[in-house]
């Protein structure tokens, strides 16, 4: 998408944003969006920045239900479910409605003036209903996508929320977020964030994963939703980790790994070292290798691949850069038990012996 649907995008919002539109801009914004899917997409991307901010102007902000509303109640669409023969619009009287040979090719060389044109209006009218569908379906996705974030391999990203608070999203990362009066909620999809709260008692911050809900007033914490379960660190203040039958409170440097089973005791934890993918570092005490290969996916597009069960109780040690993949590379090449094998798609390991 071009920068300048973007720009449009923007200068739309900030229209809405700065006291709403008249009848004749209304009309204008309307035409924009069905323009094209494009600018219906763009559109939603910008606002979903706003939806939080009290100091936006809803007065007249379609939703995806409004759009396809808006679009069945026209004169000019077909509806695309039924089949050629009974098509049909307002704009062709009785006598003009295109048989059903018109729908399915272009009329023979004799055929009369009045039929080329029958033909050539139903088309259109055909190319026009699959145009405003299209639009209302990519605005009724984006709509349901309103308050996702995510981030792709090896792109991290830092979002400041409407009440102030900071969420530090790690690579391959997708959260919601769904601000209410009652709570401010935050669905950790997938992926790794670090939440920065603002202070607010009366609406208590929440991030879940699935059944296990973290819950803080004002601090600093670490949720990282991995495949053994999720993994919650405090860098700063107290949270309070909870399943349906079971709840755990953690202070700052305290670290726990909740599963569909159980929440597990509580254990002190190098804080530094847990949120050191904020400093672009990966940081193991003798993981797993499985567990240093799931780490290195997150941030490069050609994968490490394991290609051999032993491998299993292989563990490792050190520090590494999450943007310099060849460091880590160049270490495992030196681990005289260990094969690599690069490929255009992929790292192989193997077991030498």
């Amino acid at each position: 998408m071009n920068q300048q649907i973007y720009e449009q995008a923007s200068d739309w919002l900030v229209k809405h944003r700065d006291g709403g539109l008249d009848a004749q801009e209304k009309r204008a914004f309307d035409h924009w969006l069905r323009e094209s899917p494009q600018h219906v997409r763009a559109y939603f991307e910008m606002s979903s920045v706003w939806e939080d901010l009290p100091s936006l102007d809803r007065s007249w902000n379609p939703s995806a239900e409004e759009l396809i509303a808006r679009a069945r109640a026209d004169d000019n669409v077909v509806p695309l479910s039924a089949p050629p023969a009974a098509v049909s619009s307002p704009l062709l009287s009785a006598h003009q409605q295109p048989p059903a040979a018109m729908i399915s090719q272009a009329p023979a060389s004799h055929s009369s003036p009045e039929a080329a044109r029958s033909y050539r209006k139903a088309g259109l009218l055909s190319a026009l209903a699959a145009s405003i569908v299209m639009v209302c379906v990519c605005g009724g996705w984006l709509y349901s996508q309103r308050g996702v974030y995510n981030t792709a391999v090896g792109e991290q990203r830092s979002l400041t929320l409407a009440d102030g608070s900071v969420v530090e999203l790690n690579a391959r990362t997708r959260i919601k977020v769904q601000y209410t009066e009652a709570e401010r909620h935050i669905d950790l999809l997938e992926g790794q964030a670090l939440f920065r709260v603002a202070r607010n008692r009366v609406s208590p911050f929440v991030v879940s994963t699935g059944d296990t809900r973290v819950q803080a007033v004002g601090t600093a914490f670490d949720v990282y939703r991995a495949k053994a379960g999720t993994l919650v660190t405090v860098v700063e203040g107290k949270v309070a980790v909870s399943q349906p039958k079971s709840q755990v409170y953690l202070t700052a440097g305290e670290q726990v790994l909740v599963t569909p089973v159980e929440i597990a005791p509580p254990q002190r934890t190098n804080v530094a070292a847990a949120t050191a993918w904020t400093r672009r570092s990966l940081v193991f005490d003798a993981a797993p290798l499985t567990e240093v290969v799931d780490e290195f996916n997150r941030y490069n597009a050609r994968p490490l691949v394991i290609q051999d069960e032993r491998l299993a109780d292989f563990h490792v040690s050190g520090v590494f850069s999450s943007v310099e993949p060849t460091l880590l590379i160049r270490f495992l090449r030196r681990q005289p038990e260990l094969v690599i094998e690069e490929t255009d798609t992929e790292i192989r390991i193997k077991k030498k012996y």
